[in-house]
């Protein structure tokens, strides 16, 4: 018995360990783009930490976790981190003075919340960005991991073998235990052969195109795991330009993510995004508030629909660098009317459209730590 105990003590580890490593995190997508959020506030841990929990124990066996972004692409190259600079230095790359996640990872830390920690690059250094923010926060337990969205990369460049192979052995020299997942829509954006331990993230929208949009998007994403396997793949959805579709099920959340956990045999990840989420799990707990931030606003464009000219009209409370920057639905970048160090107050930028084809586009205003989104209709 003495002989044979430690044995079943170690398989026993062992077990746990592949468990854990194998585990689906089921959760949500956070950013800081405020206007996703009632009264443009960003919720409180604890609505983080209870949503990520509720969504979870809709999947049995999953871990309540998410994808927690700390750093927002801003324009010509330059991400934006959530935190202070420390007196770090770093090209194409700013900084806020105030650390907007440690709260956040404490809190999570205590609750059982796990998390990747996400950045949209540009043309920043990302082995530099991995051990920037990984440094900083690696003592928190609730982190697993780090992120990469492609999309943001190098203006939208394809991720090489050796690219991927090196981030992720930055990721897991800083902890063996850690994962680092690279996201996109298209499966050519993705390194053509190298897979590590590396997470693909798949965030693909808009299937409305289908007949069958549920049907399509469960396509869709069960080629992306059949082509990345036996690597885990993960997936982000719940985005504005679906839920035509989704909202009328009774249960979006366990609707679409039972189907992908049938369709795709090597699902790690679930999240819904933070554009809709508090549309499903109400954010209760709010201050009342100014409908806009008092540094910026960004207001609907005139004429709205338009063709192929429209003016878009916003408010600056102090001077200071501010872009404003148009994206498909897809979220590329296709145009920038406005950018540069500008004057406080009021500012109508035109936009000429006429290069463009007829749809939905989102037109966001960033200015120091402050970003606000809205949506204008192109018609010809």
């Amino acid at each position: 018995m003495r002989r044979t105990l430690p044995l079943i003590l170690l398989l026993a580890v062992m077990t746990a360990a592949s468990s854990a490593q194998t585990a689906v995190v089921a959760g949500f997508r956070a950013s800081r783009i405020l206007n996703s959020y009632p009264n443009r506030q960003f919720p409180p841990p604890a609505y983080w930490s209870g949503t990520a929990k509720s969504i979870a124990a809709k999947f049995p066996g999953s871990v309540p976790g998410g994808v927690w972004i700390v750093s927002l692409y801003i324009s010509n190259g330059t991400t934006q981190f959530n935190f202070p600079s420390n007196g770090t230095s770093l090209p194409y790359v700013n900084f806020i003075s105030t650390d907007q996640n440690e709260a956040y990872l404490k809190h999570f830390d205590t609750t059982g919340v796990r998390v990747w920690l996400q950045v949209e690059p540009g043309e920043a250094n990302v082995d530099t960005l991995i051990s920037v923010v990984l440094s900083r926060y690696k003592h928190h337990p609730c982190v697993i991991g780090f992120g990469v969205d492609v999309e943001w990369y190098r203006g939208n460049a394809k991720l090489s073998d050796s690219a991927a192979q090196r981030w992720d052995q930055t990721v897991r020299s800083i902890d063996t235990a850690y994962t680092l997942f690279v996201k996109h829509y298209g499966q050519s954006w993705m390194p053509p052969s190298y897979r590590g331990k590396v997470l693909f993230v798949d965030d693909s929208q808009d299937f409305t195109f289908s007949g069958n949009p549920f049907g399509a998007m469960k396509s869709e994403f069960a080629s992306w795991g059949a082509k990345f396997s036996p690597n885990g793949s993960a997936f982000q959805f719940g985005y504005p330009a679906d839920s035509v579709w989704w909202k009328a099920y009774a249960d979006p959340v366990k609707t679409i993510g039972d189907g992908l956990l049938a369709s795709v045999p090597t699902v790690r990840g679930l999240f819904w995004v933070d554009f809709t989420i508090a549309k499903l799990f109400p954010v209760t707990s709010l201050r009342p508030e100014a409908p806009f931030p008092s540094s910026i606003a960004l207001r609907q464009n005139y004429p709205n629909p338009f063709n192929p000219v429209t003016t878009i009209p916003f408010t600056l409370r102090a001077r200071g660098w501010a872009s404003v920057t148009v994206y498909d639905l897809l979220g590329r970048p296709v145009a920038r009317p406005a950018e540069g160090v500008m004057e406080a107050g009021d500012h109508a930028v035109p936009f000429d459209g006429a290069a463009l084809g007829s749809g939905t586009y989102l037109y966001r205003l960033t200015a120091g730590a402050e970003s606000v989104t809205r949506t204008m209709l192109l018609m010809k």
